[in-house]
C-alpha cells in the first residue's frame, strides 16, 4: 500500500550523493585541481545543501579532496612525490590481494576477467578511450573482490578513489594511448594466468608489474594533467557532476 512506505530516510540521500561524487573521482569526471561548491553540486543534483556538504567533507576525511577557506572543495592536485608514493604502495596492497585471489581463485572470477579484458580489446579497437579505462577498472576490482578481503579492499577502494581522477585522465596527455592500451591486456593475460595456475607469487608480481609499467608511461606527465593551480590563478569549477547520475621491480623513479 502507498501510505505505508514512509518518508525517504535522510540517510539514503546523503549515500546516493557520497557514491555520485565518489564514482565522479573514480571515473575522473572530476580532474586534479577542479574545485566545486556546495550550492553548484545541490543545485546540479536536485538535492540540499546538507547531505552534499555531507558527502564533501566524507571526501575530505578520505583525503579526495581538500576543503578551502571560501566554501569551496578542491579536488586534491597530484604531484610527482605523490604519484611515485601512491604507485609503490599500490604495487604492494594490490600484489598482496592478487596473490590471494590466486589461492582462492575460481571458474566464474576467471570467466569474469575474460570478460572484463575482452571488453577492454573491444574498446581499444573502437577507440573508445574511456571504455578501456572503465574496462581496466572492472578487471581490477573484480580480482581484488575475489580475493574476500574486506579491509583490504576498504585500502585499495581509498588508494584508487585519490588516483582516479588522475589516472582515469592521464592517457590523454599520450601521443598514442593505443600501445599503452595493449600493453594492459597483455599484463591482465599475465594476471590471469597466474591466477589459473595458483600461483600467489606469479600473481603479486603480474599485477605490480601492471601497475609499474603504468608508472612510467604516466609519471612524466602528472604536471601537464594536474599541477596545482597557482596562488593568483582561481581553479575552474567543475561541471561534471550530473543528477543523471609482490616481485621486484625497476623503481619509478
Amino acid at each position: 500500500m502507498i501510505a505505508d512506505l514512509g518518508p525517504i530516510d535522510s540517510a539514503t540521500i546523503q549515500t546516493q550523493v557520497y557514491q555520485r561524487l565518489r564514482e565522479a573521482l573514480f571515473n575522473g569526471a572530476l580532474l586534479p585541481g577542479d574545485s566545486v561548491t556546495i550550492r553548484a553540486l545541490a543545485t546540479r543534483l536536485g538535492t540540499s545543501p546538507m547531505p552534499v556538504r555531507e558527502a564533501l567533507q566524507r571526501l575530505v576525511a578520505e583525503k579526495a579532496l581538500i576543503q578551502l577557506p571560501n566554501r569551496t572543495f578542491r579536488v586534491t592536485p597530484f604531484t610527482t612525490e605523490m604519484f611515485i608514493e601512491l604507485m609503490r604502495v599500490r604495487m604492494t596492497v594490490e600484489g598482496m590481494a592478487a596473490a590471494e585471489a590466486a589461492r582462492r581463485f575460481s571458474s566464474r572470477v576467471e570467466r569474469r576477467l575474460a570478460q572484463h579484458n575482452a571488453a577492454m580489446i573491444r574498446a581499444i579497437e573502437r577507440g573508445q578511450a574511456d571504455a578501456v579505462m572503465r574496462a581496466n577498472r572492472r578487471f581490477h576490482f573484480e580480482l581484488y573482490q575475489a580475493a574476500d578481503m574486506p579491509q583490504l579492499l576498504d585500502i585499495i577502494n581509498g588508494l584508487w578513489l585519490r588516483a582516479g581522477p588522475y589516472l582515469m585522465n592521464a592517457h590523454r596527455s599520450l601521443d598514442d594511448p593505443t600501445i599503452f592500451f595493449r600493453s594492459g591486456v597483455l599484463f591482465h593475460e599475465r594476471i590471469m594466468a597466474a591466477c589459473a595456475a595458483r600461483s600467489p607469487k606469479r600473481a603479486a608480481r603480474a599485477i605490480a608489474g601492471d601497475i609499474w609499467h603504468s608508472a612510467r608511461f604516466f609519471r612524466r606527465n602528472v604536471g601537464k594533467i594536474n599541477a596545482p593551480y597557482p596562488p593568483e590563478r582561481e581553479p575552474r569549477t567543475s561541471t561534471a557532476v550530473t543528477s543523471e547520475e609482490g616481485g621486484h621491480h625497476e623503481s619509478v623513479r
